[in-house]
């Protein structure tokens, strides 16, 4: 965890710096102070003010402008890093802590993302291994538990569970496609072959 309290231009600097490596060391995002992104911004718009305000044809502010580029440069590597975390954890269906206010909300439309996609090869799969079958209509999803759950209440107000990892059970369509977001469950689609058109 960094520490970005108020301080010197080479204070915020240095822990900045110790944030990045953090970052790179750690397999999962970091957990940073709630308000690392607000003293980021404050920083920038420190040096960016006192460019403003300089001479600029000064040896002074090439210099303060070649360590804005080397500031800025930091912060998006640092996020670089984060979001090929987020997209790694995405794609293998992981919850994460420690992440950002935007991140907790991106994250989420990540893995819909990407299940959605694995969903457009599934249908693409089965369109050539089941041609002219459909899914069964039904008003609940057959889902298979990755995990143990506890009871819960249904959004059909009916109380379900609990479940152990290997269990097979219908639920609510909605409640299902949370679980399965979560990786909890693996939605099952239920096919049968279609009416042939003449």
């Amino acid at each position: 965890m960094s520490d970005m309290s108020s301080g010197s231009h080479a204070d915020v600097y240095e822990a900045l710096i110790e944030a990045w490596r953090i970052e790179k060391n750690e397999g999962a995002p970091a957990k940073h102070p709630e308000d690392f992104l607000e003293n980021i911004r404050k920083y920038i718009g420190s040096i960016k003010h006192q460019l403003r305000v300089s001479d600029k044809g000064a040896l002074t502010s090439e210099l303060k402008e070649a360590f804005l580029e080397t500031v800025t440069r930091a912060v998006r590597e640092l996020f670089e890093l984060r979001l090929r975390k987020l997209v790694k954890a995405a794609i293998e269906g992981r919850p994460l802590e420690g992440l950002f206010g935007f991140e907790r909300r991106i994250y989420p439309r990540l893995v819909s993302l990407i299940m959605e996609y694995r969903d457009c090869v599934g249908e693409l799969v089965e369109a050539v291994a089941y041609q002219n079958w459909e899914r069964l209509p039904s008003k609940y999803e057959f889902v298979y538990f990755l995990k143990d759950a506890p009871e819960f209440v249904g959004i059909d107000l009916e109380s379900y569970g609990p479940f152990k990892a290997g269990d097979l059970a219908v639920l609510p369509p909605e409640n299902a496609r949370n679980l399965e977001l979560a990786g909890i469950v693996r939605v099952i689609k239920i096919l049968q072959p279609g009416v042939r058109k003449e």
